[in-house]
């Protein structure tokens, strides 16, 4: 059984994690109740098979933008606690936020050897807003980024 590691920083999000893991009897789950960048600082010598980041808000006002939990840094960031081959993958129903976070990945490939797919297909994790954007009827991008 493989290891699972929830980062969220906000009270709400952690009890619903700690909730569902109790309900589902769910004990390979461990829950970083802070930002990544403490998680970091905290376990610097600790690097990721797979992240998942599926959903984040998108503040889709223009100045709320800076509010969103990826961007350029945070991405490049995260990939480079990816172990060699590694990935991380994104989904979001928000076209300007997929956008971003797909010209935030070519302007990495300068920086870091990774590869990326844009897909369509649904994956096998399912989430909350993935559910609610399905039944909105909304298109859903898929991202995998490959650590090389």
């Amino acid at each position: 059984m493989s290891k699972l590691i929830a980062i969220e920083p906000f009270k709400n999000g952690a009890a619903n994690i700690a909730s569902h893991c109790l309900d589902k009897n769910i004990k390979n789950i461990y829950l970083f109740p802070f930002v990544f960048q403490k998680f970091r600082n905290k376990f610097k010598n600790y690097y990721f098979n797979r992240c998942y980041i599926y959903f984040p808000d998108p503040w889709p006002k223009k100045k709320h933008k800076k509010r969103r939990l990826v961007d350029y840094d945070f991405l490049k960031d995260l990939i480079s606690h990816c172990k060699p081959n590694g990935s991380v993958f994104f989904a979001s129903d928000n076209v300007d936020y997929f956008e971003a976070v797909c010209n935030y990945v070519n302007l990495l490939k300068n920086d870091i050897k990774i590869t990326s797919k844009n897909y369509k297909k649904t994956s096998t994790i399912i989430t909350k807003y993935h559910f609610k954007a399905l039944k909105l009827k909304n298109n859903v991008n898929f991202l995998k980024i490959d650590k090389v």
